[in-house]
């Protein structure tokens, strides 16, 4: 079963294996629309994440996939 997975960088989603960038992170895998998200996000991880949190509450941007 496909899950939703979002890009923390520029807010876009789309479902698990549709985008090819993906970035590991603290034992987490992120995806990206595109490599100039992927890059951004290499370059300020926290930053991202931590926009994301404030931005989006509660919503995990990799849920787990079944």
């Amino acid at each position: 079963m496909a899950g939703t997975v979002y890009d923390v960088v520029c807010g876009m989603s789309t479902e698990l294996g549709n985008w090819s960038e993906s970035v590991e992170y603290e034992g987490k895998t992120y995806y990206f629309c595109c490599d100039g998200c992927s890059g951004a996000f290499k370059k300020s991880p926290e930053y991202h994440l931590q926009n994301w949190a404030e931005e989006h509450p509660g919503v995990d941007p990799t849920p787990a996939v079944a």
